[in-house]
């Protein structure tokens, strides 16, 4: 097949220096708490808003369709003595970047999370203690969400130091963030860490409907009602590839879901998260109405003071809560068994539950066979039961990541699949991780969701040996019959809607086309693509994969939304060969 049978895909972006004619149009705003010279004005890394309260001029000047890059930092909402009322607050269609070093061209060129630490702070004194004290001068909430929408993003901060300890309004909870009705923000790869209220949500109140998706909530304090988050009335608020650790409230360690039926926890993590009061779920508390959805969770190690569930407490309300591994959490006297893991009138199906769990369909209680609890890894091991032993039918179509970034729906050819794979290509495992038997590489920059209502998937499977030459490739979740291209580069990159395509092209630098591997999706919108590691294609001609080289892979295939013909990404997987 040839490139001349892909209309309305222009590969020619895929070629070298081709980048530029896609990027779209938006002005950047740099910011740099650490620079001392330049403009100031914002216009380039040189010339960034600089100090503390850069962030908040840069927020200033920025409209929609702008975005802002922030290098490591500490930075504030007010200047010091500034009212406690202030916070960052977040734009629609401005998304609003940290974690960079300053002088990168692209959000891909940040190093991990994590290394390059911007710090959005609600001590505006800089005269907080340890252990939540001195903070009688903290702003009530370090980012406010009033009147966002799904296009306000908020990614790769640290968010710290918010005390929502006031009186009146809602100045006594949310101290991280606060999303009342009406707002919905998309919030990415953030670290809420040490922030506290008096009535509920140390790290957030969400009356909205906001997304957190790679975020870690820890050491927040919640006073009376969840440790991390205070969910009350809320809309469609979710939680995908989350981590809460020790996060603490009277009722709720971590999440406390109230009268809230539209809530979704995936792909998430609870470990020692701690209720102090009589009403207990160390891990989550469900009450007061609501259906929401706990999928594909490990709720580990979580402890009720004074309360039976030490995991997962359902009070007057009815979560789903399958696919999970609710193992190992205490109750009153440190007692763990079936009981203290989740109600018992609970509606769980599919879990790994100490004990076992009487009522349901599916629940095991056989020792889930972690890889490493002593050293922090809580996924599975080889042999392990919760293995292909999930209800694939009811995992999100947009869900297609662990919480580690690896591909769901990874069959194990060793173990039986004694789940159910609701017509899926495989029987999900339970809890927040993924079996991956023979994977490589690591999927990232998810993409737009196509027209089978799914996002477009690849995975790797082989050996990341360079020497072995042995790795294959696939695309997954594309409409049927449709075309792909596959690209390859050796840098990253994000460019929305390249080509005029539905998504975002992940690749940066020289980019490489299988011109030879044009494939067809087929009827189950799905292939299969063995590489050639001794000649990956290149624009100044083909190069062999060696040790220590990282390349990265992304699919380009053609699509049609009603009767409309357009293009759209896989997500791109990232491949370190040894």
């Amino acid at each position: 097949m040839t490139a001349s049978l892909l209309p309305k895909i222009p590969l020619a972006l895929l070629a070298a220096g081709g980048l530029a004619a896609a990027a779209s149009a938006q002005t950047t705003h740099f910011v740099d708490a650490n620079l001392t010279t330049g403009a100031g004005n914002g216009s380039s890394w040189s010339a960034a808003f600089q100090g503390p309260l850069g962030l908040q001029s840069a927020i200033t000047a920025a409209v929609a369709g702008d975005e802002i890059w922030v290098a490591d930092g500490v930075y504030l909402p007010a200047a010091p003595g500034g009212p406690r009322t202030a916070s960052f607050r977040p734009k629609n269609g401005v998304s609003i970047r940290g974690g960079f070093l300053g002088g990168e061209t692209s959000p891909a060129d940040r190093p991990p999370f994590g290394a390059a630490p911007a710090i959005l702070s609600g001590d505006l004194n800089g005269n907080d203690g340890p252990n939540f004290t001195n903070q009688t001068d903290n702003s009530f909430h370090v980012i406010n969400a009033a009147g966002t929408n799904g296009l306000a993003v908020v990614e790769g901060f640290t968010v710290t130091a918010g005390a929502a300890t006031g009186g009146g309004g809602s100045n006594d909870r949310g101290g991280g963030i606060l999303a009342l009705s009406g707002t919905a923000p998309t919030i990415l790869d953030c670290a809420f860490i040490g922030n506290r209220c008096t009535f509920g949500g140390g790290a957030g109140y969400v009356n909205g409907a906001p997304s957190f998706v790679r975020c870690s909530f820890e050491d927040n304090l919640g006073g009376s009602f969840g440790g991390a988050f205070d969910i009350a009335n809320a809309g469609q608020i979710s939680f995908d590839q989350c981590t809460f650790e020790r996060n603490r409230a009277s009722r709720a360690g971590a999440l406390e879901v109230f009268s809230t039926s539209a809530a979704r926890i995936t792909n998430c993590f609870f470990k020692d998260n701690v209720a102090t009061g009589g009403s207990g779920g160390g891990g989550l508390w469900f009450g007061s109405g609501g259906s929401s959805l706990v999928a594909n969770c490990t709720v580990v190690e979580n402890r009720a003071n004074t309360q039976t569930q030490g995991g997962i407490r359902v009070q007057g309300a009815a979560p789903r809560i399958v696919n999970c591994v609710i193992w190992g959490n205490t109750g009153s006297g440190g007692a763990s068994g079936s009981n203290n893991q989740v109600t018992p009138s609970a509606n769980v199906d599919h879990c790994l539950v100490t004990g076992g769990f009487a009522g349901g369909t599916g629940n095991i209680g056989t020792a889930p066979s972690f890889a490493n609890a002593a050293g922090g890894d809580y996924s599975l091991a080889a042999g392990s039961a919760g293995i292909d032993a999930g209800d694939s039918s009811v995992l999100p179509p947009t869900i297609l990541l662990d919480l580690a970034g690896r591909g769901r729906l990874r069959d194990d050819p060793a173990t039986p699949d004694t789940g159910v794979s609701g017509g899926q290509v495989a029987v999900v495992d339970m809890g927040a991780y993924e079996f991956q038997a023979g994977a490589v590489g690591v999927s990232f920059c998810g993409n737009t969701v196509n027209s089978t209502g799914s996002a477009g998937l690849l995975a790797g499977r082989g050996s990341e040996t360079a020497a072995d030459n042995d790795i294959t490739l696939t695309a997954s979740s594309l409409p049927p019959n449709q075309f792909m291209l596959l690209a390859v580069s050796a840098s990253a990159d994000l460019v929305p809607f390249a080509g005029g395509s539905q998504g975002t092209l992940c690749l940066g630098g020289a980019i490489g086309r299988y011109n030879g591997q044009i494939v067809n999706s087929g009827a189950a919108g799905s292939v299969d693509l063995s590489l050639d590691l001794t000649s990956i294609p290149a624009p100044s001609g083909p190069v062999a994969a060696m040790a220590g080289d990282t390349w990265i892979f992304q699919g380009w295939y053609r699509d049609a939304i009603f009767g409309i013909p357009v293009s759209n990404f896989t997500s791109a997987l990232r491949v370190e060969f040894q």
